[in-house]
């Protein structure tokens, strides 16, 4: 994955969270991505599988650590084999533009490891169905943004 296509991708995250609005507190911003996976998950289940899903998710989020090393698993009360799980507890710690760009990153590393394992075009086809919103309605190409 070239740094462009990273950046993109993390551009599309970003501003798919920040949806939540314009004043969202970290708490918020978890919500949406924890909607944004669960959207994103429920799309790409079907073609890989939860295990799949599950695979990315844990292979992205040790990724991601590099950039953000508080995203490291630490023993929660409420921790469980979810993947994103772990994202959400810390996001929610963090301060709102922090946890929207680790979040972005997250994403992004995600959806390059799923650009890797299933392709470009098949991707972005799951990406708009998952996030429709975060794409521009006149926008019809199927390549990433």
């Amino acid at each position: 994955m070239t740094p462009l296509e990273s950046a993109a991708r993390r551009e599309l995250a970003v501003r798919l969270l920040l949806q939540a609005g314009p004043n969202a507190n970290a708490a918020a911003l978890a919500a949406a991505a924890r909607r944004a996976y669960d959207e994103l998950a429920r799309v790409v289940s079907p073609l890989i599988g939860q295990g799949g899903v599950d695979a990315l998710a844990r292979r992205a989020l040790h990724l991601t650590q590099r950039e953000y090393p508080w995203l490291i698993r630490a023993p929660e009360p409420r921790q469980t084999d979810d993947p994103f799980a772990q994202v959400i507890l810390c996001l929610e710690r963090q301060e709102p533009a922090v946890a929207a760009e680790a979040a972005g990153a997250v994403f992004a590393t995600f959806t390059g490891l799923l650009v890797t394992f299933i392709g470009e075009p098949l991707t972005a086809r799951l990406l708009r169905k998952a996030w429709p919103d975060a794409f521009p309605a006149a926008s019809t190409e199927e390549t990433m943004p």
